[in-house]
């Protein structure tokens, strides 16, 4: 019996011995696993730490001083003029401008557009002299009022010279914003007055309260008026015209607002600009948001006419920044300069052949239409833009920030008629022109400057396999050709094309100005064109979709001979911060990215440079 017990406590205990030992192992496996898994988290912990340190570093903090190099392939020291050269831009304000911040921004910006065309819209400005604005429209008596309210505190610059020394530095007026703006409108010397008298003679800006300036317009009016004004105006002390006159095209009688001051000029060589210590304008964002603008603290601007010597010039270090390579030179610069930043910036383009719609043979739109389908779009993009070129480019091209009123080939809204013309079918124009009274084609001319002969060329070849014969008259100049298209001497035009900025005024196809090349009088396209003007004085963008409903229609009518645009590249060297391409913030507002980037003085020393 005993034994029996004995036996039983020994198989107990070697069954507990099996079921511990059993145990144990599990145990410990379970531990190790626990312990594997705490120095996986701790790994992975680790490397999101190193990983998101790569991926953001910190900041770099904007830093002043350093020497900005530039270049320009002319003068243009004419204040009174339409386009300002870049030192004006530089050294003068307008009452707005476009909102740096509202773009790429050195990658802190709003990205709402790329600031690479001339784009006028007023929710993508900021106010520079006039702190703010408003629109007050008068439905009865069919008229809008701008009322501006200038901003205070804003001082003219001193600049040292005797311009300078009789301005002394005072602030800026509401007296001087309006004396400017009646100027413009009414001075035989401002080419404001010429080329568009028959828009805004007679207007004039009125004081309407210590720092409040107003100018009211018809509404079909309002918007081109306002940007042939505004956009085209810089403001300058009164005192200055009042003593030099039109010698305010003399740099030296250069007094303005802007972040620089003019302080030397080589004519035909070299352009100096000094940093405005009293400039008002703060960085808007990034690192540097709040600070005193601008950051460098001199600017080069080297006249040099020729192309090849500019790309030289950049490819050397010798300036910061270049705009307007074609695919083919940015690509070689890159290939010889591979450190260089690179942007997509804009587009070139041929001026489109309009065809008037008053006379024959071009009243017949049979024969409009036969011209358009005679032309190989397709293959001129690929033989000449690398196929990146885009269409249509009449009376828009496309640009992002103007893709509301954009009718594409590909959009569900482009009717197979319109796809029709940009379709290569010389048949289908021989019968056209047959069905219109031509079977034998006809001869016509187009007038237009040495700098188109090349392409038109190409289409002058195009044209004569369908039977049409188009001849050259070639003027001296774009101002000779504007005298042309004035007094409406020419069978076909090639006068250049308007921006999208343009289109509240509409007038490349309404209305009995030049840039109505087809002196088309439409009774749809002018109602139309009406309600956009009318709903863009108070939505913009609800006008550019008005827009774009017309474009079918306008499209139809083949008005003229459209062309290609192709895209050009903004390259740059590294040490130049917190730029990303731009080129006009703003409508004609070339280098007014300037006052927000700066030098990496350390990087362009350690490049050798």
């Amino acid at each position: 019996m005993k034994k029996k017990i004995v036996w039983m406590l020994v198989s107990v205990l070697m069954v507990l011995f099996l079921v511990i030992a059993s145990c144990a192992p599990k145990e410990e496996e379970k531990k190790a696993e626990e312990e594997k898994a705490a120095v996986k988290v701790e790994k992975e912990a680790a490397e999101k730490v190193v990983k998101e340190e790569v991926v953001a570093p910190a900041p770099e903090v904007p830093k002043y001083g350093g020497t900005l190099n530039l270049v320009a392939a002319s003068e243009y020291w004419d204040l009174l003029a339409l386009g300002k050269g870049l030192p004006h831009m530089l050294a003068f304000n307008r009452l707005w401008d476009g909102d740096w911040a509202k773009g790429p921004a050195g990658g802190y910006g709003t990205n709402e557009c790329r600031w690479d065309d001339m784009t006028n819209l007023f929710y993508l400005k900021t106010g520079f002299l006039a702190e703010s604005w408003r629109f007050e429209v008068d439905s009865k008596a069919g008229t809008v009022t701008t009322i501006f309210k200038i901003r205070q505190g804003v001082h003219y610059a001193q600049t040292g010279t005797e311009a300078g020394r009789l301005v002394n530095g005072r602030e800026v007026t509401a007296d001087d914003v309006a004396y400017n703006l009646t100027l413009f409108n009414n001075d035989i010397n401002t080419m404001n007055y010429r080329f568009f008298s028959y828009l805004i003679k007679g207007i004039e800006a009125k004081k309407t309260g210590p720092w409040e300036v107003s100018i009211t317009h018809p509404i079909s009016e309002h918007l081109s008026n306002i940007m042939r004004i505004v956009d085209n105006n810089l403001i300058f002390p009164p005192e200055l015209y009042k003593k030099y006159g039109t010698d305010m095209s003399n740099w030296k009688n250069s007094v303005g607002t802007g972040p620089y001051i003019i302080t030397d000029s080589v004519p035909s060589n070299m352009t100096t600009l000094e940093r405005n210590p009293n400039y008002y304008f703060k960085d808007p964002v990034g690192p540097g948001k709040g600070n005193q603008l601008p950051y460098i603290e001199k600017v080069k601007v080297a006249v040099i006419p020729d192309l090849s010597t500019q790309q030289a010039a950049l490819r050397t270090g010798a300036i910061d920044q270049l705009g307007g390579f074609t695919l083919t030179d940015k690509d070689t610069m890159l290939r010889q300069v591979p450190k260089l930043k690179v942007a997509q910036i804009g587009g070139g383009f041929i001026s489109p052949a309009y065809m008037r719609v008053d006379r024959p043979p071009f009243d017949n739109i049979k024969v409009r239409r036969a011209m358009m389908m005679a032309i190989n779009l397709d293959e001129i993009n690929k033989s000449l833009y690398a196929g990146l070129g885009t269409y249509p480019t009449w009376p828009y091209y496309y640009t992002g920030a103007y893709k509301d009123l954009y009718l594409s080939l590909d959009d569900p809204a482009c009717p197979d008629s319109v796809k029709e013309l940009f379709t290569y079918n010389p048949e289908k124009a021989k019968q056209l022109l047959k069905e219109a009274g031509y079977p034998n084609g006809f001869k016509t001319q187009i007038t237009l400057t040495s700098a188109y002969v090349d392409y038109y060329t190409i289409i002058q070849e195009y044209l004569k396999k369908v039977g049409v014969t188009m001849e050259f008259r070639i003027v001296v100049d774009y101002a000779a050709l504007m005298g042309v298209a004035q007094q409406r001497d020419y069978e076909m035009i090639a006068p250049g094309v308007s921006p999208p900025a343009t289109y509240p005024e509409q007038y490349q196809y309404t209305g009995t100005s030049y840039i109505n090349g087809a002196i088309l009088n439409d009774p749809y396209v002018n109602e139309m064109a009406q309600k956009a003007r009318v709903l863009a004085v108070t939505d913009q963008r609800a006008a550019m979709k008005v827009t774009k409903e017309l474009q079918p229609y306008l499209q139809d009518l083949a008005l003229c001979l459209q062309t290609i645009r192709w895209p050009l590249y903004t390259l740059w060297w590294p040490w130049l911060k917190n730029y990303s391409g731009e080129s006009n913030v703003g409508y004609f507002s070339m280098g007014l990215w300037v006052p927000y980037v700066w030098i990496d003085q350390g990087l362009k020393k350690s490049m050798g440079y």
